[in-house]
């Protein structure tokens, strides 16, 4: 039961349908039972931070497989197998529990399951997305004194003249969050590739969200106007708003087709709620901070985006009836607190401001 060769090396083969393609595989019967010996109950959750093949992302899901249990894991990999082994292994193994050949031997052990995998920054593809400005001038100066280019680049070059680059956060960028872009390497290769990066996860995790739920995106399109305002300035007589918008009793309601969803529209909205502890230091002590975050992309006409983002915000307010989120992140400047009715107490916080607060502050945790 415990011979590595049997049911390590040779059950992946069976698994993969190819063999060589991982080392010394450890007994998926040796981790099920140490798994026991730690005493792992019915919702456990197991942290394996050199995951290897995945044998304990396996012997996890052998052990709910017997017992009905709800135990997670948590695997940790930088080898290029991640992807040609751990990964596959994981998802052919939920499917069925008996494998040979790469061939499933029956088709009815498969099990409800879910899994997320997380691709991190690294180090080189950091270095990678670094941009700096063309400056021959400064090129030739630093290239006659080799203590001079390194001095500089410590200090000024890699602190000031690499600001704006996608890995040390491009603020511009968050005008469009879904299309925020890195240069990162392929696995197993020398090529590199463009990949999107997913800031809503990212900020999840940077104020420690717990997500409730995770609205998709929204498009929207308006129609405008302008009316007079006797509060602004005599140079500044009139405000844009939102065409066929009518006062009622729960507040703004737009007419029909003045603001409206639209897949086509330029405006998108996408909302996720949840919360924080309200005890850091104590997080488990049951107090809690209700958070919204809603993202959109901005199309350059601030007027306008804020406008939209007025409606979207009000129409939401009326739906929801209930509205009781302690913090409220958006990102782009917007006139959100001008919103706030009597008795409000929620507050208005830029995304960009503190993403990259947490993103590069070392006491954040």
């Amino acid at each position: 039961m415990y011979s590595s060769t049997e049911y390590g090396t040779n059950l992946l083969a069976h698994i993969l349908g190819e063999k060589q393609k991982f080392s010394f595989p450890k007994s998926i019967h040796a981790t099920a039972d140490c798994l026991k010996v730690c005493n792992s109950d019915y919702n456990s959750t197991m942290l394996d931070y050199f995951a290897g093949s995945g044998t304990t992302g396996h012997a996890v899901i052998n052990l709910n497989r017997e017992d009905n249990g709800k135990r997670n894991y948590i695997l940790v990999e930088m080898g290029d197998y991640f992807d040609t082994v751990l990964k596959p292994r994981i998802a052919k193994v939920v499917y069925s529990d008996n494998w040979k050949n790469g061939k499933p031997v029956n088709r009815d052990s498969g099990v409800s399951h879910c899994f997320k995998y997380l691709r991190l920054e690294s180090y080189e593809d950091t270095l990678n997305n670094l941009l700096f400005e063309d400056n021959p001038a400064r090129d030739e100066l630093l290239a006659g004194s080799e203590s001079l280019r390194e001095d500089y680049m410590l200090r000024y070059m890699l602190d000031v003249e690499s600001r704006g680059s996608q890995s040390l956060l491009n603020i511009d960028g968050f005008a469009d969050p879904g299309s925020y872009k890195l240069m990162v390497k392929k696995p197993g290769s020398d090529e590199y590739t463009y990949r999107n990066v997913d800031l809503l996860e990212t900020f999840n995790y940077l104020i420690g969200l717990r997500v409730e739920h995770t609205a998709c995106w929204q498009g929207f399109e308006g129609q405008f106007e302008r009316e007079k305002d006797p509060e602004l300035p005599e140079d500044q007589q009139t405000r844009l708003v939102v065409s066929g918008w009518k006062e009622d009793a729960g507040g703004k309601i737009p007419s029909k087709g003045s603001f409206r969803q639209s897949n086509n529209g330029p405006w998108w909205f996408r909302k996720v709620e949840g919360w924080v502890p309200k005890d850091s230091g104590n997080p488990n002590n049951g107090q809690k901070e209700k958070v919204l975050i809603v993202w959109r992309n901005l199309t350059g006409d601030i007027e306008q985006d804020n406008l939209m983002l007025d409606c979207w915000f009000k129409a939401n307010r009326i739906s929801t009836r209930d509205f009781e989120f302690d913090t409220i992140y958006v990102n782009g400047s917007n006139n959100l607190p001008n919103l706030k009715l009597e008795g409000d107490n929620w507050k208005v916080r830029l995304i960009e401001e503190d993403f990259s607060k947490r993103m590069w502050s070392a006491d954040r945790l």
